[in-house]
């Protein structure tokens, strides 16, 4: 029996450690939160309140969807890297460093917004697919070969569908809904005589609802409630003859955002935005973060066809210290637990700096283009007195839009 658990357990830890990867370069713990769309990539993602791009309000709070005119397309995407760094120490045995070497990815940014005015409705409807979250890890052959982490390469990834209509209540006010469509599909990677895992995938959906409040004709304000996604990969992993399921949520998400172009004649633009992310009640997360507050703020200065954007996002460490000897039910030391913590290296990041510029009229009147990029800074943390982790992440992304019709935003 003692045997058993053993296994059970050494086993459980390297299916989280290989899950736990994915979320590197992400926005904050698994969601992007719009850090990799065109123009609010270059923002730090801000775009509650007055999106600068059309997948930014697709993805984002669907009541600015309101604000756009005409028939707007954007087709773009950004490139992710990270390399993060897992340090040991066993209670016997030597202490090791192992940083994976998995490559970069690729995450689409693809959307488009239907202004429906001639047909007397006062709103849009938008549709979208994107990457919600993805990448891997790689340790093979890296770790000294009586540790677990020798045998565990692991892909992780999820694209969403997401479509969505923002409607003017008044002149003032607006309201949205959206619904995204998520496929995951994730390879823990991790084969052995006692166990075993293989490619496989699960869909769910996320709702989301939001409000936009013009306060005055200089400051916009935002807000929207996210549901969770949740995610069962069916027959995920197989100790000894039995078969388990893996549950994984993304997490509720509350978002407030305001903007103001009051300064130099409008062509300032200064805008906040404030998420509330419940890991807490997310499966799988909730055994090892705690709820967390991110912030985030964007600027756009317009200069004739040239847009500069810069941005900067802090994030609480959602990091729990104190955490059992579970995840996912599964019976796991407290160890192994704080083991798994070191190897969710994107969520020990807490600093971002992004900046892009936009060309309007790039080629020909009715298309521009958005270029991006951004980093989240060297951060490391210790996780128990075995373990810690260190991550850099950096990113650049472009978008192509094009603009057909009536295509600006309302009157301000």
């Amino acid at each position: 029996m003692k045997n058993a658990i053993r296994t059970i357990s050494a086993v459980a830890c390297v299916t989280m450690l290989s899950l736990g990867q994915f979320a590197q370069g992400q926005g904050y713990g698994t969601d992007t939160q719009n850090v990799l769309t065109p123009a609010a990539g270059g923002m730090a993602g801000v775009s509650i309140a007055l999106p600068q791009d059309v997948p930014a309000a697709i993805f984002g709070n669907p009541s600015t969807l309101a604000q756009f005119r005409g028939t707007q397309f954007t087709l773009g995407g950004a490139w992710v890297e990270g390399y993060p760094t897992v340090g040991y120490a066993p209670e016997v045995g030597e202490a090791y460093s192992v940083t994976s070497r998995t490559q970069g990815f690729a995450s689409p940014s693809i959307g488009v917004i239907q202004d429906l005015r001639s047909l007397g409705i006062p709103g849009a409807f938008g549709v979208g697919f994107g990457g919600l979250s993805g990448l891997g890890a790689e340790y093979r052959g890296r770790a000294p070969e009586e540790s677990f982490l020798n045998n565990v390469s692991s892909e992780y990834m999820v694209l969403g569908i997401n479509m969505g209509a923002g409607v003017e209540l008044t002149e003032r006010l607006s309201a949205g809904a959206s619904m995204t469509l998520g496929t995951a599909f994730e390879q823990l990677g991790f084969v052995g005589p006692l166990s075993s895992s293989a490619m496989v995938h699960d869909y769910a959906l996320r709702g989301t609802f939001g409000l936009d409040y013009d306060l005055n004709e200089c400051n916009t304000l935002g807000i929207f409630y996210q549901t969770k996604m949740g995610f069962q990969f069916p027959n995920a992993v197989r100790f000894g003859d039995a078969y388990h399921n893996l549950n994984v949520d993304q997490p509720e998400t509350i978002g407030l955002g305001i903007a103001n172009r009051r300064l130099m004649g409008g062509d300032l633009l200064i805008a906040a935005d404030v998420y509330y992310k419940l890991w807490e009640s997310a499966d799988l997360w909730k055994d090892v973060f705690v709820n967390q507050w991110a912030f985030a703020v964007g600027t756009q200065l317009t200069r004739g066809r040239l847009k500069y954007r810069l941005g900067y996002s802090y994030n609480d460490s959602p990091i729990n210290h104190n955490v059992g000897d579970s995840l996912d039910g599964f019976p796991v030391a407290q160890a192994n637990v704080r083991l798994f913590q070191a190897s969710s290296l994107p969520f020990v990041n807490q600093h971002r700096l992004t900046g892009g510029i936009g060309i309007q009229g790039f080629l020909v009147p009715t298309l521009d283009l958005d270029l991006f990029a951004g980093g989240l800074f060297m951060s490391a943390d210790e996780f128990g007195d075995n373990a810690y982790a260190s991550a850099a992440v950096y990113y650049v992304g472009m978008g192509l839009t094009w603009r057909y019709g009536e295509c600006c935003r309302r009157p301000q």
